[in-house]
């Protein structure tokens, strides 16, 4: 039942009980999570389930667009049908994402990314453009999640 919750938490952009449950970062978590990033790039909440974590940075003014993640041992990461290949980077991690482009030139792009023997990102970054998109990659690859090895917990 809780990764049907993630998924439904992916699917869509309101979602009812995963957005009341989502809470902000408090400012120790927050400096955390960050690492060097700007506090200023962001607007960041953040999900709990029993044995995962799911953030939602939603982009600041000038950027555009959000990226969402799953951190957990049972991601139900799946690519999106008709979406292409594109080989990248996100942080330390070299990785395949999956790019989907709207009508409207809007893009979608999901990864899969293996942090230790279980731990796992699935990462899912929208944007409205091309070079918005690479501006928000960049910046979510300085978080400590993906900028240095994974510590276990």
């Amino acid at each position: 039942m809780r990764f049907l919750s993630v998924i439904l938490l992916f699917a869509c952009v309101n979602c009812g009980q995963a957005q009341e449950n989502a809470t902000p970062l408090s400012p120790k978590e927050l400096t955390e999570f960050l690492g060097p990033l700007s506090p200023d790039a962001f607007r960041w909440t953040k999900w709990s389930g029993p044995d995962f974590d799911v953030y939602n940075g939603q982009a600041n003014s000038p950027a555009s667009g959000s990226v969402r993640f799953y951190l957990g041992n049972h991601p139900e990461f799946g690519p999106e049908a008709g979406s292409a290949v594109v080989k990248g980077r996100l942080g330390i991690f070299r990785l395949q994402w999956h790019r989907v482009i709207a009508k409207d030139g809007s893009i979608r792009q999901g990864a899969l990314i293996r942090l230790d023997d279980r731990l796992q990102v699935d990462i899912l970054v929208t944007a409205k453009t091309p070079s918005d998109l690479d501006s928000l990659v960049a910046a979510v690859a300085q978080l400590p999640t993906f900028s240095s090895k994974h510590k276990p917990h």
